[in-house]
């Protein structure tokens, strides 16, 4: 399946800062929301690309605007990792920079029809929570040409049981 890279940046920027460095958080159930909005532009997404999103478990009549939760059970193993997340093989993430409890990051994108570029800025406090924003901005036929967009993100620990 080929995932248009819209919808990478749109997942890269949903889980990018949560998952690029495990290490700083505990392992166990972690319940994160991000809302999106565009300041130019706006989405004009195809069905296929909806058929993507859905299959994420994320709903796009609600994903921009609004805000959206999902959990995640973060593994002991995932934890012990200090990996950068894999963001498709259109996108780049670059300049990824801890500080102490404070991250900072920078993700390129591009393909024939998609130019992108954004920055992610998070905090995390006491390793069982976390805050932070994002903005991306670039080119896309798909988003109405020239489009910029920009959300926040939070998340927090629910305990160390993932259940089933």
């Amino acid at each position: 399946m080929h995932r248009r890279p819209v919808l990478i940046f749109i997942l890269a920027a949903l889980a990018l800062p949560f998952a690029a460095h495990a290490a700083h958080r505990k392992p166990g159930m972690w319940e994160n929301t991000s809302t999106i909005h565009f300041t130019k532009g706006g989405p004009q997404i195809p069905p296929n690309v909806a058929a993507q999103m859905k299959q994420h478990g994320m709903d796009p009549s609600k994903l921009f605007g609004q805000p959206h939760t999902f959990r995640h059970c973060l593994t002991p193993e995932e934890a012990a990792k200090d990996d950068h997340p894999q963001v498709g093989s259109d996108c780049t993430a670059t300049k990824m920079v801890w500080s102490g409890d404070t991250f900072h990051g920078e993700m390129v994108c591009h393909s024939a029809r998609h130019e992108s570029h954004g920055t992610f800025d998070a905090v995390l406090h006491g390793g069982e929570s976390y805050t932070g924003t994002w903005h991306a901005e670039g080119h896309d036929p798909e988003l109405g040409g020239d489009y910029a967009m920009e959300g926040t993100f939070s998340g927090k620990w629910l305990g160390a049981s993932c259940g089933n």
